[in-house]
């Protein structure tokens, strides 16, 4: 008997790229980020939103990760 993982539908998928300026609380100023936001529905047709922020390094460990994936469900 197969049993699905179900973790429900990308919806939207955004991402900006920034650059901290000023603050009183990081040393590290003028590195660049990327701030991405996600729509998932979940398996009870409800939409929830999450957004978070990753180093240039970890965001294209990322975009990497879903290439992958991608690739993995293509050969299926």
């Amino acid at each position: 008997m197969d049993k699905l993982f179900n973790v429900g539908r990308l919806v939207d998928f955004q991402w900006k790229l920034g650059v901290s300026v000023s603050s009183n609380k990081c040393e590290q100023l003028n590195t660049p980020f990327i701030s991405v936001f996600v729509k998932v529905l979940d398996t009870n047709n409800q939409l929830a939103s999450h957004s978070f922020e990753l180093s240039v390094p970890e965001f294209q460990d990322f975009a990497q990760q879903f290439k992958d994936m991608s690739t993995l469900m293509d050969s299926l």
